[in-house]
């Protein structure tokens, strides 16, 4: 049985391993996500720092189904995977 990914968008930077691995564990699973650098896309910075109480926390990664939303900062695979389930129809 194929998953229903929600919406999974990836806060990033360069140079981040938390990032590499986070994107890497989504790569490999072949769960699609998108993703922002925020060096490269500095007007989202700001964004970040919203959801992080003022930090610039990377990856900070946000899944989203049409009812939930689940906001993660600097998660496990283990703690993005079940995330990622927990909103999959």
């Amino acid at each position: 049985m194929k998953l229903n990914y929600p919406k999974i968008l990836m806060y990033s930077r360069n140079m981040c391993s938390d990032c590499i691995r986070s994107k890497n564990y989504l790569e490999r699973n072949q769960i699609p996500f998108e993703e922002i650098n925020i060096i490269e896309n500095p007007e989202f910075k700001e964004t970040v720092e919203k959801l992080n109480n003022g930090r610039q926390t990377v990856p900070t990664i946000i899944i989203e189904n049409k009812t939930d939303k689940i906001i993660l900062s600097e998660p496990s695979d283990l703690e993005l995977g079940i995330s990622i389930k927990k909103l999959a129809g």
